[in-house]
């Protein structure tokens, strides 16, 4: 397989959130760098979010990002005709405490009432639009098991789709992941913002989930350039993937969750 001639899939960024670059906390659990966000973005109007989702754009496109999976709340996506060269995006609305338009995605499990967590991602299923959630981030207060709770009398509806961190998944977590194609999301420079645990690779590759690389936004990265995760994780964890399992992270196993839809 020959990675220079397939694109870079970033599977999870949130462009509104750029220009928050450089002025949040490291090494803050996360509500209290949450709090700090909710202080800086509280005076921004409609126009701050689209200008800060344009500057995200327009640094992703010049680290030759090929495709972005992006989420975000505001709506901040500009109105075609884009007004700048860009990278193709598929746009998620992502969902909170009220419905947004289609298409749209769950945050979180704490954070999004369970009959929207549903709502959102059946509307994925029957697009062919791979969803995504934060989960499993920081300790037990938001399992895999509760997640799927949510959909215990229609489990076959939680396939083709991307777990966000997922730093406290288990062995029976990745084992239902594997056989339904859902994808974990590691976001190296995002995971070393926050100090979370060191993710168990071994576990992670050994139940053959499939795994991608991504930047999480620039309120908790460095960069938007895949290649600088990918920089980072090397230097944090040397022996945890070939350059080939790497490189696939932020190419074709993001690709093969984008491959069924054609909405970027």
């Amino acid at each position: 397989m020959d990675f220079l001639e397939m694109p870079l899939i970033n599977a999870h960024c949130h462009l509104e959130l750029s220009s928050l670059a450089g002025k949040l906390p490291r090494n803050k659990p996360f509500f209290e760098w949450l709090s700090e966000l909710r202080k800086e973005v509280a005076n921004w109007t409609k126009e701050d979010y689209q200008k800060s989702y344009i500057k995200g754009l327009e640094l992703a496109h010049s680290v030759n990002t090929g495709i972005i999976y992006d989420v975000g709340n505001q709506m901040s996506e500009p109105h075609t005709p884009y007004p700048i060269p860009h990278t193709p995006i598929l746009s998620m609305h992502e969902i909170i405490k009220q419905p947004l338009p289609f298409p749209c995605t769950p945050h979180s499990i704490y954070a999004t009432p369970p009959e929207l967590v549903r709502m959102a991602i059946k509307q994925c299923r029957e697009a062919g639009i791979p969803w995504s959630i934060h989960l499993a981030e920081f300790d037990d207060s938001d399992r895999f098991s509760d997640f799927l709770e949510i959909f215990k009398d229609e489990l076959g509806l939680v396939k083709n789709g991307f777990i966000v961190h997922g730093n406290f998944l288990t062995e029976k977590d990745l084992d239902f992941m594997a056989k339904n194609d859902i994808a974990i999301v590691h976001c190296p420079q995002s995971h070393e913002w926050f100090g979370h645990k060191d993710p168990d690779f071994e576990m992670w590759k050994k139940s053959g989930a499939d795994i991608c690389i991504a930047t999480d936004s620039l309120a908790s990265a460095d960069s938007l350039d895949l290649m600088e995760q990918i920089k980072t994780l090397f230097r944090r964890y040397p022996k945890a993937f070939t350059h080939k399992e790497a490189m696939a992270a932020i190419t074709a196993t993001p690709g093969k969750y984008l491959a069924k839809t054609n909405r970027y």
